[in-house]
């Protein structure tokens, strides 16, 4: 184990770029001034962009077991004063951290992501309205979906209203925001993405309770990413996986399901509850 640089051999070997669409979240993070790295260079990555944010544990299939401890070791220099610090990985690596008992694993805090990416677009079921892009008198209403959206979210902790405000401002003018009115004109559904590396990641989907069902998400996760595709990008996103509803918006759009990651956390107090 030891410190790397974001430009690692390791980062273009074949076990890494076959999971660069899961681990988009590691190659965003590269970029950050911040990044604290550890690796072996060749079974695993962690990776974390600034202190405050997830961890994320990259490793190869079937990586070399004997690693694990070594991998325990990096974890801890990742943990902080914090109550909980969050992780990410493969569920191979969790299940060996869970059955080795890793002291420092919060076991009552595990959440299955969903991976999605999107070679080829599918025509979902047609529905009322168009989108666009948002303008500033709409963004109390969008203030108010990415607080509720948030609220909704299992694995994340809600946000503030302000923390909200400043996160819909930002996505307002990075100019990779859109939403979906219906006829109208009610703002429907929204979207926003953004690109490393030839990677467009989207997220902030949400569609108000009372209009879900009408298939807006579908129409809109397929309008931005048919523009995504025609650009030359790879679309990708990452979902609650056990929410039927949102990945079946995201399958009728055209992508495909590539398996699952999971969030976790741990503190640096030994937790005594090992029941997963």
């Amino acid at each position: 184990m030891k410190l790397i640089n974001s430009d690692n051999k390791i980062f273009s070997s074949t076990e890494f770029q076959k999971d660069k669409y899961k681990f988009y979240l590691i190659s965003l993070n590269l970029k950050s001034e911040s990044v604290m790295l550890y690796s072996d260079e060749e079974n695993y990555v962690i990776c974390r962009g600034a202190v405050g944010l997830p961890t994320w544990i990259w490793t190869k299939d079937g990586f070399d077991i004997s690693k694990l401890e070594e991998i325990k070791s990096a974890m801890d220099l990742y943990l902080t004063d914090a109550d909980k610090d969050k992780f990410t990985c493969k569920k191979e690596l969790y299940d060996l951290l869970f059955s080795s008992c890793y002291e420092k694993l919060n076991t009552d805090d595990y959440f299955e992501m969903g991976t999605l990416f999107c070679r080829e677009t599918k025509q979902p079921r047609q529905c009322d309205g168009y989108i666009t892009i948002p303008i500033l008198d709409e963004k109390s209403t969008l203030v108010k979906y990415w607080y509720d959206d948030s609220m909704e979210m299992n694995g994340v902790s809600p946000i503030s209203m302000e923390q909200a405000a400043e996160d819909v401002q930002r996505m307002i003018d990075s100019n990779k925001f859109y939403i979906w009115k219906n006829n109208n004109d009610k703002i429907v559904c929204m979207v926003n993405y953004s690109i490393v590396d030839g990677q467009a990641k989207l997220s902030h989907v949400y569609t108000p309770i009372e209009e879900r069902g009408k298939g807006y998400a579908a129409n809109l996760i397929y309008t931005v990413t048919k523009k995504l595709l025609e650009q030359g990008l790879v679309p990708l996103l990452y979902t609650d996986y056990n929410y039927i509803p949102s990945n079946k918006a995201y399958i009728n759009a055209g992508y495909e399901d590539t398996g699952i990651l999971i969030n976790f956390s741990c503190s640096k107090e030994k937790k005594k509850n090992l029941n997963k």
